[in-house]
């Protein structure tokens, strides 16, 4: 399965979807622990406390002026007691507020903060606060119950302990704000940190991603063009292609190890057939010799068969001299006779060429219907390779849809964290980097996809040469079956050449024969002049026939050649 192309290209696919989304939920996480840190810290924390320091600082400044009021002469009985109901209220309500602050602050830990300059903790501060604001609300409520005089240096001294206490309100202020301003530039530190390593495993991930993607799209093309150059090369002719020593257990490596078994059959198939053409040729040549040897011999035969006619006339008182034409008659015919002896043993054996070579002719076309059909599914085979990188390319389409997305929800963070203002600063940066990081998933998924494109095109190149090679299988087919039809043709002629012969040796059989009638009947051939002139007439016509059938198989022989030139001039396309 770990070699299998379709697992390799599955995982081409699946490894940066799963590093997109583990990056996006480590960043969301992230971002998430920044947002609750953020409101912890700004908002339950620094916010809350400095907004109950500063309204119980407001509520001091009202009781002062509540106090200052009360101190002044002449006061209507009811504003009299308003100002004192007032004065009440606000010290109460800076004893709360200061309390409630002081709650915060220890359940947050935030009462060991320092302020650097005085080098006081907000916990000291804040007990501080709490025993001169009672010392100076119970100065002040003892002055205004006991309606006393205004003593300068008493209200000197209670103006005093009020500046004191605003200056250490200040302070406290100062030391929630600076851890705000503390804890703000620690999340900012954490999420600059979270973002560095989000990028460097982000560029080491796409690194490893387009490393292994390159060297498998590389050794695609190499097995695809390795197939390609031997198709090719099988097309035009050559089938001298050699297999590779080892080759590899996926389905390109199967595909190149079929390509080279069916140029492996074909080269033997071809060598075979080129083969019996020369055994058929060199059967057809001698096939043709003996028939013009035996064609001399009927026209030697037939000059003495005329000799013998017209000394039949005479044989009366030439006898002697028929008789030596008789003698040679019988030469002849024996000479015949072996002829057509050798005649019908090179007609039996081209006969059997013949039968072999359509057998082989049978086999080569059987094999070449195997070869399309190893063509048929190969070029299936590439199809499916198209069909799957144009999947690859559609989920690619997604991945940059995703990261579109992702880059528009960033967009609206950034819009969300300027409205926000100050508070938003931090989380318009993440905003920013994760549009940053879309941008650059956008532009590596653009990558894959041109790296698929062109894997598309070589894919598109390899099914135009793989339908080449199926028309030219299909024209190879046609050619076997027009040879296949000469190669019956051959088959039935060598047949009718061997009848003919066969029916030629018992013509000259017969002829010998009535040779041997002849001389034997010599002694009697003044009172048989008539049976002779009748012999004679009778061999004359069969050699004749012998005659007309010696051209017959000179006639079929060059037939025969002719057969085996064209079976020669198609084969000879092919280089072994």
């Amino acid at each position: 399965m770990l070699r299998s192309i379709r697992f390799r290209l599955a995982l081409l696919l699946l490894i940066p979807m799963f590093f997109f989304v583990l990056t996006a939920v480590m960043q969301l996480n992230t971002n998430s622990s920044n947002i609750g840190k953020m409101k912890n810290t700004l908002y339950e924390a620094s916010f809350k406390s400095n907004n109950l320091v500063v309204q119980a600082d407001r509520d001091m400044y009202q009781a002062l002026r509540a106090y200052d009021l009360l101190r002044l002469a002449g006061l209507p009985p009811q504003d009299y007691e308003q100002f004192q109901k007032d004065f009440q209220e606000n010290a109460t309500q800076f004893n709360e507020r200061l309390t409630d602050a002081a709650v915060i602050l220890k359940a947050n830990s935030m009462t060991e903060l320092i302020d650097p300059e005085t080098n006081q903790t907000a916990g000291a501060l804040l007990s501080s606060l709490q025993t001169e604001i009672n010392q100076w609300v119970q100065q002040t409520s003892a002055n205004i119950e006991g309606h006393t005089a205004t003593d300068i240096e008493q209200e000197k001294e209670l103006s005093t302990m009020f500046d004191s206490t605003r200056g250490k309100i200040d302070i406290l202020s100062d030391i929630i704000n600076q851890y705000a301003v503390d804890q703000t530039a620690e999340m900012q530190r954490t999420n600059d940190s979270s973002q560095t390593i989000t990028w460097i495993s982000l560029s080491i991930e796409w690194l490893a991603i387009l490393v292994l993607g390159y060297l498998l799209i590389r050794y695609m093309g190499r097995s695809i063009n390795k197939a390609l150059s031997k198709t090719t090369l099988v097309a035009a002719g050559n089938l001298q292609a050699m297999p590779e020593a080892k080759y590899r257990k996926d389905e390109l490596g199967r595909l190149n190890q079929a390509i080279d078994a069916m140029i492996g059959r074909m080269r033997d198939l071809v060598g075979h057939i080129t083969d019996n053409t020369h055994t058929v040729s060199a059967s057809s040549i001698e096939l043709s010799i003996g028939a013009k040897e035996s064609a001399a011999s009927s026209t030697n035969v037939a000059e003495h068969i005329q000799a013998v006619t017209e000394q039949a006339e005479m044989q009366t008182t030439i006898a002697e001299e028929s008789s030596r034409a008789v003698e040679e008659m019988a030469i002849g015919v024996q000479r015949i006779a072996e002829n057509t002896n050798s005649i019908a043993d090179l007609s039996t054996r081209a006969s059997d060429q013949a039968e072999l070579g359509n057998s082989h002719m049978q086999s080569l076309k059987e094999q070449m219907e195997s070869i399309f059909q190893g063509i048929q599914s190969l070029s299936k085979t590439v199809a499916q390779l198209n069909d799957k990188s144009e999947k690859i390319g559609q989920i690619t389409e997604n991945i940059t849809s995703f990261a579109n997305q992702t880059n528009i929800l960033s967009l609206n963070a950034s819009i969300e964290a300027a409205r926000a203002g100050e508070h938003g600063r931090g989380f318009a940066v993440v905003a920013q980097e994760i549009r940053k990081l879309a941008a650059g998933s956008l532009e590596s998924a653009e990558v894959i996809s041109a790296l698929i494109e062109e894997t598309r095109g070589e894919i598109a190149k390899a099914s135009g040469f793989m339908s080449a090679t199926l028309s030219q299988s299909s024209e190879g087919e046609a050619k076997l079956s027009e040879v296949g039809q000469d190669f019956t043709a051959i088959l039935e002629a060598v047949k009718q050449v061997a009848v003919q012969v066969h029916e030629t040796s018992a013509i000259t059989q017969q002829m010998s024969a009535s040779s041997e009638e002849v001389a034997a009947s010599m002694e009697q051939s003044a009172t048989a002049a008539r049976e002779v002139s009748g012999k004679t007439q009778e061999v004359a016509a069969a050699t004749e026939e012998q005659l007309a059938l010696a051209e017959n198989i000179s006639h079929a022989s060059e037939q025969l050649r002719g057969i085996v030139e064209s079976l020669k001039q198609s084969v000879s396309q092919f280089r072994l």
